[in-house]
């Protein structure tokens, strides 16, 4: 009877590393749908590129995928929605500058942790910003803007949906030593309808989200915020071009993530339907010709790194645009 009870015993590791190895094989499951949170509103950028993407993922992974616009705070409310979620693998998250870099720089608190709260799977984009003006604003360049902003102190003002236009904006200002009113908005479609409307006069848009609006002749693109001009805007220049804003430089990025915990064989079934659906040639020519984006995959060690990168950047374009946590 010993004999036997210490053989099941010796088998029980054994048979229970078996059945988490089928569990493991098993993901995803054909019949349970697997939900992407983007935390911006649809029409977004970071929507409109999640959507291309996971076309091809659910592809790759023959499953489901559902794509969930859980929108405000700067992404906060759709981020924290992740990090509470079952780490299953079956709820994900598109984080951003935003929710991973700029918000525990420009918030007192928030109600989770970018580092310890999710498990990064890989990067989806990097997007350059824009600085925007009416497409019949008097504001040829971002020099025109600015000689604006210091002669007429307070009276311009610029809206932002996310981090990525706030810091941007603020660090224009800044950089510039003038004054202009801060507007912020729930989602970026909002700041594009007062902008065309007249209700603010700049702001700072993923390339990606506002080139359909600059190329239909709605919205004027004085500069980009990248360090050298963009591959597929080679006509607009860069805001460091600009006399004394040398040093501009900021960029959005998106990568996707799971909360903490989800099983780590799940994470590698996802980085590698991830990075094939970026390496797929009309998934890139869409995000890299058709919408501005800069398309680089990652395995999961490349995209923590990033993240931890991003955090000093951001930390220190947060700091020297003068800007104090909210």
């Amino acid at each position: 009877m010993i004999r036997h009870t210490l053989g099941l015993c010796l088998l029980l590791p054994a048979l229970l590393a078996s059945v988490a190895a089928r569990a493991d094989d098993a993901y995803p499951l054909a019949n349970k749908p697997i939900t992407i949170i983007v935390p911006f509103a649809a029409g977004s950028g970071t929507d409109a590129i999640t959507r291309v993407i996971a076309e091809k993922m659910a592809a790759s992974l023959k499953a489901s995928i559902v794509i969930d616009n859980k929108a405000g705070a700067s992404g906060q409310i759709g981020t924290e929605f992740v990090a509470r979620a079952k780490p299953d693998g079956y709820t994900l998250l598109v984080g951003t500058n935003s929710t991973h870099s700029g918000n525990q720089y420009l918030f007192k608190s928030l109600r989770y942790d970018p580092l310890r709260d999710f498990a990064p799977i890989g990067r989806m984009t990097i997007n350059p910003l824009a600085l925007l003006v009416k497409h019949d604003a008097p504001f040829r360049s971002a020099a025109d803007l600015v000689a604006y902003m210091k002669a007429n102190p307070g009276k311009a003002s610029y809206g932002y949906g996310n981090t990525g236009g706030q810091v941007s904006g603020g660090m224009l200002v800044y950089m510039a030593d003038a004054k202009a009113v801060a507007v912020p908005y729930k989602s970026t479609p909002q700041a594009f309808t007062d902008l065309m409307g007249g209700q603010i006069d700049f702001t700072f848009v993923d390339f990606a989200a506002s080139r359909q609006l600059i190329d239909g002749g709605k919205l004027r693109a004085l500069a980009i915020t990248s360090p050298k001009r963009f591959n597929v805007a080679r006509d607009i220049p860069t805001v460091a071009e600009t006399p004394g804003f040398s040093d501009f430089s900021l960029f959005a990025w998106l990568g996707m993530f799971a909360p903490a915990g989800t099983p780590e064989a799940a994470i590698t079934k996802l980085n590698a339907a991830l990075r094939t659906a970026l390496e797929t040639p009309e998934v890139r020519n869409t995000l890299e010709q058709q919408m501005g984006s800069v398309v680089e995959p990652t395995s999961v060690a490349e995209f923590r790194a990033f993240m931890q990168e991003q955090s000093e950047i951001w930390k220190r374009r947060v700091r020297e645009a003068g800007m104090k946590p909210e």
